[in-house]
């Protein structure tokens, strides 16, 4: 996924908000973490990269290392495989609070001994319910590794998920929907994937409505980690200054004791289909109005992610993409303009918005006039001249270096190298995938291009959020 312009934090708020553990990471929402449109994996620096090492544990847990000596920071990232397709819906928001409660201490470190135990390892705790996955991950220095790494193992082998834990987890994440509830990009991008996803999991808000969260119980959350945070479902990276062979040999021993169970095979979602375009329009507070137009693409794939990534930066990706020089250029609208690829297991999305005011002056006759229509019409034909006629030359090569750049900056720190090293994996694209996206994307024709946009580029959803009268 990658995001650009539009309130960041707003954006990836819906449900990749992140929850930090111990004295340097607070127990709190973020203050816009909306649900990330899910950012795109990296691709490969241009340096060359240290050998990886990997091992998969006979009972199916999967452990990837690369050393990296340039810093003395480590990070560890475990990705578990359960989300949103792996609730019921009367059971909305249970992996997220399932995540919210790891937090909360262990069978091992009970009481105050579980936030000394935090502090030992870096203080940097963290897990982030998120789509398809949960996330727990830590940053650590060089000396902590090793307690770094036998804690998220212990978080993940032996919560506690005591009735006063679960409750707490409850309130953070009520306050969190509320908080992206009352925030004007949240809301739109909740209610545009309901729209594209009304008989998906994928539509439901990440963190469950009130409601269901409120007959959630301490049983109900510690059958679902019975049930999901085993060992064939979890894929632990480590990145940092570390010894590959050691950091394989601790990791195998530390995850050890992840109950295994036999893999529970969640049912596909349904596949969602457009058969017409679908409007919403609803009002709430804010600033200006926010067009949001989004599209069904398959699941995210080895062969289809690098298409849809540059077909998304060729809308949207930057000021010289086609929202910014045919809207914001050519006819003065939009005070922020923008795109996003959320890539999924089971069915992806892209999505494309304009924010703008919904009146301007006309020049002629001095009077207000409304332009949302206009803005309506500008962004769906942004999208529908791209599956008519194709990318243009210099677009195709202004979009795939962009691409590269943006993927390459995301490998800067330790704790996004793990952390889509693991997602890669867990996503079944590959733990290779970056240096093959890499390769690929340069290779990518505008034939290619457009054979995608006609295929995705049909039917949209549309979500105009208007500010109220007020």
């Amino acid at each position: 996924m990658h995001c650009r312009t539009l309130s960041r934090a707003a954006l990836l708020a819906v449900g990749l908000c992140s929850s930090g553990a111990g004295p340097a990471c607070a127990q709190e929402p973020r203050a816009a973490a909306a649900p990330r449109p899910a950012p795109a994996p990296p691709a490969a620096s241009a340096r060359p990269r240290p050998p990886l090492r990997q091992a998969t544990l006979s009972n199916g847990l999967q452990i990837l290392c690369r050393a990296n000596e340039s810093s003395e920071i480590v990070s560890v990232v475990c990705v578990v495989r359960a989300g949103l397709p792996d609730e019921r819906e009367d059971q909305a928001g249970l992996a997220a609070l399932t995540a919210e409660a790891l937090l909360k201490g262990t069978t091992t470190y009970p009481g105050d001994t579980f936030a000394t135990a935090v502090a030992r390892a870096g203080g940097n705790l963290r897990t982030t319910p998120g789509f398809d996955f949960t996330e727990i991950s830590i940053v650590t220095s060089k000396d902590q590794f090793e307690p770094a790494l036998k804690l998220i193992a212990d978080v993940v082998a032996h919560p506690r998920f005591t009735a006063e834990a679960i409750a707490e987890a409850k309130t953070a994440l009520k306050r969190r929907l509320a908080s992206f509830q009352d925030d004007f990009t949240s809301a739109s991008y909740q209610s545009l994937t309901g729209q594209l996803y009304p008989s998906s999991p994928y539509g439901r808000p990440i963190n469950g409505y009130a409601q269901t969260l409120d007959r959630l119980t301490p049983e109900d959350v510690r059958r679902f980690w019975q049930d999901y945070f085993v060992q064939t479902r979890m894929t632990v990276a480590v990145v940092g200054d570390v010894d590959s062979t050691r950091a394989i040999n601790l990791a195998q021993k530390a995850f050890e004791p992840v109950p295994y169970k036999q893999n529970i095979a969640t049912p596909a979602p349904p596949v969602e289909r457009l058969t017409r375009p679908k409007v919403e329009v609803i009002q709430r507070s804010g600033p200006a109005a926010q067009l949001m137009l989004g599209f069904l693409t398959p699941g995210a794939t080895r062969a289809n992610y690098p298409l849809h990534a540059v077909l998304d930066a060729i809308v949207g990706g930057g000021k010289r993409a086609r929202l910014f020089t045919n809207i914001r250029e050519k006819h003065s609208i939009g005070y922020e303009l923008g795109s996003f690829y959320q890539p999924l297991r089971h069915q992806s999305h892209l999505v494309g918005y304009v924010v703008a005011p919904p009146f301007r002056k006309n020049p002629r006759t001095e009077q207000p006039e409304g332009v949302i229509e206009l803005v309506k019409g500008l962004l769906v034909d942004q999208y529908r001249q791209l599956a008519t006629t194709g990318p243009t030359d210099q677009e195709l090569a202004r979009a795939r270096a962009y691409v590269l750049g943006r993927y390459a900056l995301r490998q800067e720190r330790t704790r996004d190298q793990a952390k889509w090293l693991a997602w890669n994996v867990a996503m079944g694209l590959g733990p290779d995938f970056d240096q093959y996206f890499n390769a690929r994307v340069p290779s990518l024709t505008k034939e290619e291009i457009q054979a995608v946009a006609k295929d995705v580029l049909k039917n949209y959803a549309l979500v105009v959020t208007v500010p109220t009268a007020k």
